[in-house]
């Protein structure tokens, strides 16, 4: 008994007994890939070979580099696994990936499943994803745009925190919940739309996206965190949803571009230092005629000067209140929700020229398109711009823009983009800039763009027929062979 207590001992301490980290080991194009499986569900999840304190082992476990390609099966002793989810940690600190494409069954990133991967510039997420895990992406600094499908429903705290070079993120209309932490730092940040049944905005979700200019915030979000957009600092205008009770401290702090704020009637409270050093916020719209409670330093270093919209009949009570006495112009608003915004807020922005006042129900807005884009119309149809309504009952005024690229693009033969197939592949050549987006016949979206280069090519994993759009041209059919 004694000499086999003293063999386990010492097969424990030269580390030879010690259980692996993983199950089985599968090649992936040239790379070693690690799993866990499930025997009785013939499932997979992909994982690091190490241990908590080094997840790939210098001189032991060769690091995935350049394009790391995460299949929807393996296949181990004749048995087929599907591939269901990437573990905690699973490529943290993988400095050599580039571009990343996860297979189709994939339905979660693990927590810190990247973090720190710091050159990877693109991921291609796969359709069925559900959840993306907390600080699953933080300071991939090279990654530059993310576009999550429909269906994903839960986003981790931090998933995309301190990536410097993000300036574009496309989220699906199933996400209701943006989490704390979400993007902030990410200072390149400049193009986001917010899903509509956006319900909450966690504390620090867009801390410092300091190139972020325009956001509309759904009217369906019921509370935005404390410091949810400290230090955006080239934000311009922001129209809080009518839902919200309470501005919180710090989240417009150091916004020094803030030009604009509309606060509904919803708002009871305006915690401090919520809009401070604000120094060019010159027009504030609050939409309750009791005037909402604010505390002291709430609009610090705001100029006083700064017109206030309060509603018809509401002077005598706003000139008394604490804060709001403080600004010398208070004028009277109508207090109807006029409403006016773009259907995309990454092609345009809508700006009301003329508000209208308890005198005078006259209202003139203007489309305002971003560059490579034209305005087309508003949701009613009118296509004049700027516009002139009348302003008797809650209003909205959706507008719509297309994208006409840097240069006209003439109908000869010799102009049109040009599409090529290959195996595995489709090419695109003479985009003249045209977003691009590549489908499936069941209209499963599988590629998209927003400004193409000169010459595109995209990966193709399955054989099959697809349809290119590009820009507001003719869909075209092609055919992908294996």
């Amino acid at each position: 008994m004694k000499r086999l207590y003293w063999a386990l001992l010492i097969l424990l301490s030269t580390g030879i007994g010690e259980a692996k980290a993983y199950d089985v080991s599968v090649l992936s194009g040239n790379t070693l890939l690690y799993y866990n499986i499930d025997t009785t569900n013939h499932t997979a999840v992909v994982t690091f070979p190490g241990d908590s304190n080094n997840y790939w082992i210098p001189g032991q476990h060769h690091q995935p580099a350049d394009t790391l390609i995460i299949p929807s099966t393996i296949t181990h002793e004749g048995i087929t696994y599907v591939v269901r989810a990437i573990d905690h940690h699973a490529f943290a600190n993988c400095y050599d990936l580039r571009l990343v494409m996860i297979g189709d069954s994939v339905s979660e990133i693990g927590d810190y499943a990247f973090r720190y991967c710091n050159q990877i510039r693109g991921v291609v997420f796969p359709s069925r994803l559900i959840r993306v895990g907390a600080y699953a992406f933080e300071s991939c600094i090279e990654l530059k745009r993310v576009q999550l499908p429909e269906g994903l429903t839960e986003l981790g705290e931090g998933c995309f925190t301190t990536c410097r070079m993000l300036d574009s993120v496309f989220l699906p209309q199933s996400l209701t919940m943006i989490p704390s932490y979400a993007f902030s730092c990410c200072n390149s940040l400049n193009r986001i739309v917010l899903p509509n049944a956006l319900t909450t905005i966690g504390q620090f979700a867009f801390n410092d996206c300091a190139a972020l200019h325009h956001l509309r915030l759904p009217h369906s979000i019921v509370h935005i965190g404390g410091s949810a957009f400290f230090n955006c600092r080239q934000l311009q205008s922001i129209d809080l949803p009518r839902q919200l009770d309470t501005i919180k401290a710090y989240t417009f702090r150091d916004c020094s571009q803030l030009r604009h704020v509309r606060i509904p009637a919803s708002v009871t409270k305006i915690e401090g230092n919520s809009f401070a050093n604000d120094y060019n916020l010159s027009d504030i719209i609050t939409l309750n005629p009791i005037p909402p409670i604010v505390d002291a330093n709430a609009f610090l270093n705001v100029p006083r000067s700064a017109t206030v919209h309060i509603p018809c009949g509401s002077t005598a009570d706003y000139s008394t209140a604490s804060v709001w006495s403080e600004f010398g112009d208070l004028m009277e608003y109508h207090g109807y929700n006029f409403e006016c915004y773009a259907d995309d807020s990454s092609m345009g922005t809508v700006e009301v020229i003329v508000e209208p006042t308890c005198t005078d129900s006259t209202a003139i807005v203007q489309a305002i398109p971003f560059e490579y884009y034209r305005f087309n119309r508003w949701q009613d149809g009118d296509t004049a711009n700027p516009r002139t309504i009348d302003v008797t009952v809650d209003s909205l005024l959706v507008a719509y823009f297309i994208y006409v690229g840097p240069t006209a693009i003439n109908e000869s033969a010799a102009e049109l983009p040009l599409v090529s197939v290959s195996a595995g592949s489709i090419a695109v050549t003479r985009t003249h800039g045209l977003p691009i987006r590549i489908f499936s016949t069941d209209g499963r979206l599988i590629h998209a763009t927003s400004h193409s280069a000169e010459s595109q090519c995209f990966a193709i994993r399955l054989p099959g027929v697809y349809l290119v759009q590009i820009g507001e041209l003719p869909a075209r059919k092609v055919v992908v062979l294996p």
